[in-house]
């Protein structure tokens, strides 16, 4: 199985349990809105985008479908989704972000293909997200792989695909520098 070779060291997840972050309660001492925070990190250039758009134009199938899977709270991620979510959008596909909750997803970007052979939009997608200076690992056969490491352990966090579901992007947070 290729998955066992190309992903397994990379397992996006790093573990699994509740956030540690303590519950936000509300404040009365300003009436004034909060500024949005600054998000600085991982962006696309207008040449990534050109790049992405280029390769998205490829696909003429019915199914033109990308799906994102981000830490909940994490800004800087959920920042890089959407910018890949829009380039999507523009090219015509349906982009479907999920926020992951009760697990830590590892640094940095994957695309895990449900299948050994994947189907040409999931090939076209990560195409398009290759045709941009980041670094992806990618691994293919993730669904059987996902099953299997169910069976062996109901608690295991994996990030499951939903019928239909041909793959995911997997946006983690931001590598530290090196």
């Amino acid at each position: 199985m290729k998955l066992g070779r190309v992903v397994l060291p990379l397992l996006v997840l790093a573990g699994c349990g509740g956030s540690d972050r303590p519950a936000a309660s509300p404040t009365t001492a300003s009436t004034a809105a909060p500024a949005a925070p600054q998000v600085s990190g991982r962006q696309l250039t207008d040449t990534e985008r050109a790049a992405m758009l280029q390769a998205l134009a490829a696909e003429q199938g019915p199914v033109r479908k990308v799906w994102f899977a981000v830490p909940a709270g994490d800004a800087e991620a959920a920042a890089l989704a959407d910018a890949f979510s829009s380039v999507f959008k523009q090219a015509g596909w349906e982009p479907v972000t999920q926020r992951m909750t009760g697990m830590m997803l590892k640094p940095g970007l994957s695309i895990l293909m449900a299948e050994e052979a994947p189907p040409s939009y999931a090939t076209v997608a990560q195409q398009a997200l290759e045709a941009t200076s980041f670094q992806f690992k990618s691994g293919t056969g993730y669904r059987s792989y996902f099953e299997d490491r169910k069976r062996a352990d109901p608690n295991w966090p994996g990030i499951p695909l939903a019928p239909g579901q041909e793959f995911i992007v997997v946006i983690g947070p931001k590598p530290p520098p090196s």
